[in-house]
């Protein structure tokens, strides 16, 4: 990511038209950054999948707004320095990126960067920003460069110290890099002790050592406002951690009551017949306990299961690769043996072609010394055309064979992962169903204690003392049998909710994971015919040429 002396207030390129990042501009920047030469020329061959890009730079293409970049999902790189550009959006449906190259735009503020949380760089070098914000939660970034812009003030630096990895930082020509008093540089080599480079020069132990002298206040009072932040940081990024771990096995959020405890959140009416004091806590907390105890068999189930999936994924897709390696190895005896006789053919066409030289075969008769050339050659040639098209059906046959049991193993493979996959289903439902069983208990035992307190309060005249939410129960004896009832069918709408979510992303799994066995390898047969195909085509080329300069005058 170079960083010119150009000035952000130069109009790039006037005389093109505002640019758009469309489908066509996306194609045309690809094609003319790809790959070069015979590369190039077989991913043209290729039908051009935006969403398997993963490096672009749409640079001097006067663009006014980021957009339209969500079709390339798998996107890496992308530079969109010398535009137009004046806010940074649209890139949270990229969650792949690792670099992003905004210089020499016309930004005023780091915004809508939080879900890039892969990205390693970022320049926004020759922008109008005017205070370093909203990147502390980007925690893999390795360099920033911010320099060149309009930051004046340090509010807002103590936020870099959340980013761990950050190796290498440029805020030169801001206004306050101009600061004396306050020596940029000494600054932050004792706000960042992490950081290694500012403005690309190590930074020194006697920097920070200085750094440290001058600016002891205020670093003591920056770790005393970010102490608490740093725990809840730490709890936030465990929880994160889990949910991603536990998701694999699709029991996030069972390990622990967090199911039971969103029960009862956002229900007036549970809250109403709770209300009555102990007996009902009671009631809720053995309720808590039972479902706990099937939340947690529903989790230790789904962690097993996924170590069995995973085993049975691993042991395919190393019989897969053994597959594929055999077929690499006969592939490659094949092509050895083909290059040996056509190293041979061609010496021997060569050969030929050079005893003719110079020799009349425009006549209609030719000497036996000649004929007899020619006659060779023709026999070069019908051999070589033998061996080519030997060649090209035994490599043919053994991928079309690799294919036919790839393809046959990936349907026994789905059927496997299938049967798992609703044995575990299976499994939780039965759990599920306990629970909704223990639901029902809890609710029914509910109902009779709330009745027993109504009745004896109303008994012993102090009715004044019931809650106000249940004191319309004097009147109505259904009252609380109707709160009940809203409690209990709010809370199985969330326990069907759970079982349905567990259930759905199971299922989609399975779909997704054979999906992409059998996208994968219809890519790697196609890939693989056009690579065998060309290797032959460009051989059989390089013969036929050997014989132009006699081709030109007969038909051989």
């Amino acid at each position: 990511m170079g960083e010119t002396t150009l000035s952000t207030d130069t109009s790039f390129n006037k005389e093109l038209e505002p640019g758009v990042i469309s489908n066509e501009m996306l194609t045309k920047a690809i094609l003319e950054q790809g790959h070069k030469g015979e590369a190039g020329r077989l991913a043209q061959l290729n039908q051009l999948h935006l969403e398997t890009v993963t490096v672009i730079r749409l640079e001097f293409q006067n663009i006014l707004k980021i957009d339209h970049l969500w079709v390339m999902k798998n996107l890496e790189v992308l530079s969109l320095s010398f535009n137009k550009i004046d806010k940074i959006e649209n890139l949270s449906r990229l969650p792949k990126l690792k670099e992003l190259n905004l210089s020499f735009n016309f930004i005023e503020k780091m915004e809508n960067l939080e879900k890039l949380e892969n990205l390693r760089i970022l320049s926004l070098y020759g922008n109008r920003i005017t205070r370093v914000e909203n990147v502390d939660k980007l925690e893999r970034l390795v360099i920033l460069s911010v320099g060149r812009n309009n930051i004046n003030t340090l509010d807002g630096l103590e936020r870099l110290r959340f980013l761990k990895d950050l190796r290498s930082l440029n805020l030169a020509e801001n206004p306050i890099a101009q600061d004396q008093d306050k020596p940029l540089r000494l600054y932050l080599a004792t706000l960042l002790p992490h950081l290694k480079y500012y403005e690309y020069v190590l930074i020194r132990p006697a920097e920070r050592d200085a750094g440290k002298d001058k600016f002891q206040r205020e670093l003591i009072d920056i770790l005393e406002h970010e102490r608490i932040e740093i725990i809840e940081r730490t709890k936030a990024a465990k929880e994160r951690d889990d949910e991603i771990r536990l998701s694999k096995s699709f029991v996030e959020h069972l390990n622990g009551h967090q199911l039971f405890e969103s029960l009862f959140q956002g229900d007036p009416e549970g809250a109403a017949l709770l209300s009555i004091g102990a007996e009902a806590v009671d009631l809720k907390n053995d309720y808590r306990n039972e479902a706990y105890s099937f939340t947690q068999n529903i989790y230790k189930m789904g962690l097993e299961q996924q170590e069995k999936r995973q085993a049975e994924i691993e042991l395919y897709s190393r019989c897969i690769r053994d597959e594929r390696k055999k077929a690499q190895l006969q592939g490659q005896t094949i092509i050895k043996n083909f290059l040996e006789s056509y190293k041979s053919l061609y010496k021997l066409a060569n050969d030929i072609v050079g005893a003719l030289k110079g020799r009349d075969l425009n006549s209609k008769a030719y000497n036996a010394e000649t004929e007899k050339l020619l006659d060779e050659l023709n026999l070069c040639k019908s051999g070589f055309n033998s061996l080519f098209e030997d060649t090209w059906h035994t490599l043919m046959g053994f991928e079309m064979q690799l294919f036919e049991r790839t393809e046959e193993g990936n349907s026994t493979f789905e059927n496997t992962i299938k049967e798992m996959t609703n044995e575990f289903i299976e499994m939780a439902q039965g759990q599920f169903v306990l629970l909704r069983e223990a639901e029902i208990n809890f609710s029914d035992a509910l109902v009779d204690t709330v009745q027993q307190f109504v009745t004896f309060k109303a008994a012993s005249g102090q009715a004044d003392q019931l809650p106000d939410a249940l004191k319309e129960s004097l009147d109505d004896k259904d009252v609380i049998s109707n709160m009940a009832a809203g409690m209990r069918d709010q809370h199985m709408q969330q326990i069907d909710a759970r079982e349905d979510k567990l259930i759905t992303r199971s299922r989609n799994w399975v779909k997704e994971l054979c999906d992409d066995l059998q996208n994968s390898e219809i890519k790697r047969n196609r890939a693989k015919v056009l690579e065998i195909t060309y290797f032959l085509d460009q051989h059989r080329q390089s013969f036929m040429s050997a014989l132009d300069e006699v081709a030109n005058k007969l038909e051989v």
